[in-house]
């Protein structure tokens, strides 16, 4: 959190620089000059205001004062701040709770999702899906067994199983074709 405060606060120096007073530098407002041809035309109409360097020193040296004060002050409150943990009651408990967003959070959605989640494993996942799964294993189990008993290792069986798979495969051919 520290490195994106110290580039705001470098852009906030940098901004600053923008529309710095004359005070301190003479004709250096940038925002006036780049808006110049904007409102080139409006400038013959309107009154010039222009404020005294009396003037700028005032409300420069209120605004630095003040936020001397301020800092101070906070300063001050704040260096010997110690948390006190005390047992909150009526609205103090509701904001130490941080509103019971949390616990409303967790009733409210966490409980259910869980709940939910808890019946599909049960009832969808091991009693359906691994079912089917088991079920596929068993049967890819039980027709290799089935069909590994045609495997005898003797070539005559072989020849006489694919001369009987012709013959049966010209039999469809020759009967079912349209």
């Amino acid at each position: 959190m520290t490195i994106p405060l110290m580039a705001l606060a470098l852009l906030s120096v940098i901004g600053g620089w923008v529309g710095i007073p004359e005070l301190f530098m003479q004709e250096a407002h940038a925002l006036e000059h780049f808006l110049g041809p904007v409102f080139s035309s409006s400038d013959k109409l309107k009154e010039s205001h222009h404020l005294s360097h009396s003037t700028e020193w005032v409300m420069v040296g209120t605004v630095v004062l003040l936020t001397l004060i301020v800092i101070i002050y906070a300063w001050r409150k704040f260096s010997r701040y110690q948390l006190i943990m005390a047992d909150d009651t009526g609205f103090g408990k509701v904001l130490a709770r941080k509103w019971y967003v949390d616990e409303l959070y967790d009733a409210i959605i966490v409980r259910p999702v869980n709940a939910f989640a808890r019946f599909l494993d049960s009832a969808i996942e091991k009693s359906g899906i691994d079912w089917i799964v088991n079920g596929v294993g068993k049967s890819v189990q039980y027709t290799s067994r089935q069909i590994r008993l045609l495997q005898s290792g003797l070539v005559g069986n072989y020849i006489l199983l694919m001369v009987v798979s012709i013959v049966i495969f010209f039999l469809i051919e020759f009967f079912l074709r349209k």
